[in-house]
């Protein structure tokens, strides 16, 4: 079944998720990443002896070959499968499919195959309505994002970047940050106060580490574009009362484009349309970056766009974006 997307107007805060089903529970995924769903061909998968567990082997896909991942046994709802007429592949409501299907999905700059037990449907809905997850379920060990209510029952959101990496760490310590050595260019962004949001423990934990090594090290984090936006209005107001600009708080903004509450793509135009910060340089950093949503960047003004995990760019713009012109070390 080829990939079918509805494109939508950019920092509109909406998204689509496609719900797919593991062991009869419903889980969302962006539709952006899908590349397609087909149904599932033990035949088209060579077998891989002393990989992950979670990984069948490899699947011929157009003229890739990808790493197919069992999704189910990943998140460890396939037991349920074998229940005397229990369908694995539907949703509790009855809806969607029970036929074993194959989502092919790309983002951080690579394709990946992953076994589900059905596909129930598209949903376009508001980040606002796809709830964060509470500060114990949002840990680095956490495999989910947020979750969604859609008749009644829960969607949770998987955090896919964070299986894949570690399923298939694959060289991602490539992208990694010199220790910076100048003393006077770390005392340089050092000086420099960058906010980041990004709904990943795992990744605000990484992005922090690696900016810390690059001599970013004034770094405030937010799990969702919501949670910035609140800061940034406060910090608004402290300067317009101080009578004092923006920037003497606030160097730069990184943000993650796929967030609970509000995405990347809003946040970045509410700073783009108001007088007090539409001078703030704004990075937009995604595993999704791709032509339509480098269009969706521009649209909303965003100084600059670049896919996870490069880290060493990162560090690159923030230096061109920020006034400081020396390149990071690689």
């Amino acid at each position: 079944m080829a990939k079918a997307s509805i494109l939508l107007e950019s920092g509109t805060n909406e998204v689509e998720i496609l719900e797919f089903i593991l062991g009869g529970q419903s889980f969302g995924v962006n539709v952006l990443k899908i590349q397609a769903i087909e149904r599932y061909d033990p035949k088209r998968v060579t077998r891989i002896h002393h990989s992950h567990p979670s990984v069948i082997g490899t699947l011929r896909f157009r003229d890739h070959c990808l790493t197919m991942i069992d999704l189910g046994k990943e998140m460890d709802t396939s037991d349920r499968a074998d229940e005397p007429g229990f369908e694995s592949g539907k949703p509790e409501n009855g809806e969607g499919t029970a036929a074993k299907l194959v989502l092919v999905m790309e983002f951080n700059q690579l394709k990946t195959a992953f076994l589900v037990h059905g596909v129930n449907r598209i949903h376009r809905v508001s980040w606002e309505s796809i709830n964060p997850l509470s500060p114990y379920l949002s840990s680095s060990d956490s495999k989910f994002t947020g979750s969604l209510q859609i008749k009644g029952r829960e969607i949770l959101l998987v955090d896919m970047e964070k299986i894949v990496t570690e399923i298939l760490p694959r060289g991602q310590f490539q992208f990694s940050v010199e220790q910076v050595s100048d003393e006077a260019l770390s005392r340089q962004r050092a000086e420099r106060t960058i906010l980041l949001a990004e709904d990943s423990a795992v990744l605000r934990k990484h992005v922090a580490e690696e900016l810390h090594r690059g001599g970013y090290t004034s770094l405030r984090a937010f799990a969702n574009g919501r949670e910035c936006y609140d800061e940034l209005v406060r910090l608004t107001a402290e300067a317009d009362a101080a009578g004092r600009p923006v920037s003497d708080s606030v160097a730069a903004l990184i943000s993650d484009i796929e967030m609970p509450a509000m995405d990347g793509l809003a946040l970045c135009r509410w700073v783009k349309q108001n007088r007090q910060t539409q001078d703030m340089p704004v990075i937009m950093f995604s595993s999704l970056i791709n032509d339509q949503i480098v269009s969706k960047c521009r649209a909303v003004g965003a100084d600059a766009y670049i896919a996870k995990p490069q880290f060493v760019e990162l560090v690159n713009l923030l230096d061109q974006h920020t006034g400081l012109l020396e390149p990071a070390g690689v």
